[in-house]
């Protein structure tokens, strides 16, 4: 069983830099949409692309937030297993599952502001100022959201190196 374990922990950190990497396109895209607003960008405002980067960062919130939910309850799953079959939980395991509720959160924030900024640009509600404010807002959520994913990878590579040297005689427990 324990190499089924060391098996969901691998497909855990490839969700969680999956999630990382999708709110990373979103920043990127998000910080696209927020210069295609600006005149100074591009010598005048295109809000066209603005409304075309804001429904593609929208997508890749999307993405980030549902693999971060996912992360979280794939983790809680594992660390269910191990409990049950008598293995020792190390207190960073819980806590690199409580940061991916918390990378959940921070990113369901960043996909509303960004839904919010998508909003500002149609017709019936426009208001590029406010897009652009609920759209830095979406960026600054998002980067802690990927930020709190990489920590959580770190975390799940450190673990996984002490098992390994813990197999191996190195460490005793």
């Amino acid at each position: 069983m324990k190499k089924n374990i060391k098996v969901e922990t691998r497909i855990l950190i490839t969700v969680e830099l999956i999630s990382a990497l999708c709110g990373t396109i979103g920043i990127i895209l998000g910080i696209l949409s927020l210069l295609s607003l600006s005149s100074k960008t591009w010598g005048e405002a295109d809000p066209e692309a603005s409304f075309i980067f804001t429904i593609l960062t929208v997508c890749f919130d999307t993405l980030s937030t549902a693999t971060a939910i996912i992360a979280f309850k794939y983790g809680g799953t594992i660390l269910k297993r191990k409990c049950e079959k008598g293995l020792k939980i190390l207190p960073l395991e819980k806590f690199a599952n409580r940061l991916d509720l918390y990378s959940f959160f921070f990113g369901l924030a960043g996909l509303s502001l960004s839904i919010l900024s998508l909003l500002f640009l149609f017709q019936f509600m426009k208001s590029d100022e406010t897009s652009k404010i609920s759209t830095i807002l979406s960026i600054i959520c998002d980067s802690i959201s990927a930020g709190i994913v990489i920590w959580v990878v770190k975390i799940m590579l450190k673990i996984s190196y002490l098992e390994h040297q813990i197999r191996k005689g190195k460490i005793k427990v």
